[in-house]
């Protein structure tokens, strides 16, 4: 890891069984078939899949997913931000390897968190060809619940994988006029302010960096250098474009909490990642990277998916 990069805080917790006080309470039976359900969610994740096992229905017992509590230091003179609650979720990948029903839960998970606002970094979807995820995920999303609404960004599977011309760009547009729709405001290289009670939040999402929609002189046009603003990025290494723009935290996805990249083609490569998950100091701004909810169909050992709780302070 370079020298003007300091890793703060892993969020990858290896695979142990996460229990809340109640779940390993009450009777034998009760127990037995949490840790039932729980081995299921686990075997399935770890192998590519993603299943309704892998979240606890009311988040007490032992599951798969994690929740990352994360005190984010951003100085903000606007007293009225300290102790907001942002959740932070990324890398859905709705498809036939991460099911409706577990994405459903994840999603009845935030809204027991009861936070003030929600963010998304990209990849709702996986390889969606007919669009029919897209429609799926569109309702899922509508249901997420949070005091001052929900953001997000784009990433590269959204842009239509494996599609190309006039199909690609059209469920592109499906789908973020579908998640407005649903109440989800979409930052395609732009910005927006959130006033609470005259204190004001800025939030800036930028297109992929993969894909050539990385736009930071756009997003940032109308963004005050002197108010707190946090970025919302799918791939990380966009944090390395943003030196000059005034973003106080970037939050990210795209790597699934693994620390290398293999090449797809020859010659094959073992590429170390420069950020791979929880939260970096790079060049003064605070980057968070999300391990995502979702999987691409392949075998990730010891990695949960996440669900992240920023505290502002």
């Amino acid at each position: 890891m370079s020298k003007d990069v300091e890793q703060i805080s892993s969020a990858c917790t290896c695979g142990d069984l996460a229990t809340g006080g109640a779940g390993t309470g009450g009777t034998g039976g009760r127990v037995s078939n949490n840790r039932a359900h729980y081995f299921k969610g686990v075997t399935l994740g770890s192998l590519g899949f993603c299943t309704r096992w892998a979240v606890d229905a009311h988040g007490i017992g032992p599951e798969w997913i994690e929740v990352v509590e994360i005190d984010l230091h951003l100085r903000s003179p606007h007293s009225r931000l300290h102790g907001m609650r942002i959740a932070h979720i990324s890398d859905l990948h709705y498809s036939r390897t991460v099911s409706g029903a577990y994405l459903h839960r994840c999603v009845e998970r935030i809204n027991m968190l009861d936070v003030d606002v929600v963010v998304m970094t990209g990849d709702y979807i996986t390889y969606d060809i007919r669009g029919k995820y897209r429609e799926k995920v569109i309702a899922l999303l509508g249901n997420i619940e949070s005091r001052f609404g929900a953001y997000a960004c784009l990433g590269n599977h959204d842009y239509g994988a494996r599609l190309s011309g006039r199909r690609r760009g059209n469920l592109l547009r499906r789908l973020i006029r579908g998640m407005e729709a649903s109440g989800i405001t979409v930052l395609r290289n732009e910005s927006t302010v959130l006033d609470i009670d005259g204190h004001p939040l800025w939030f800036v999402g930028l297109g992929d960096l993969n894909v050539g929609d990385f736009q930071p002189e756009k997003a940032f046009a109308e963004v005050p250098t002197d108010q707190v603003t946090i970025a919302l990025i799918h791939n990380p290494r966009g944090v390395e474009h943003l030196g000059e723009f005034a973003a106080n935290a970037v939050v990210s996805g795209h790597t699934h909490g693994r620390k290398s990249k293999f090449s797809v083609s020859l010659p094959w490569t073992n590429e170390e990642r420069r950020f791979h998950s929880g939260l970096y100091e790079f060049e003064g701004k605070k980057l968070y990277v999300n391990r995502g909810l979702g999987r691409v169909g392949r075998t990730r050992m010891k990695i949960r998916p996440e669900i992240t709780i920023f505290t502002l302070r």
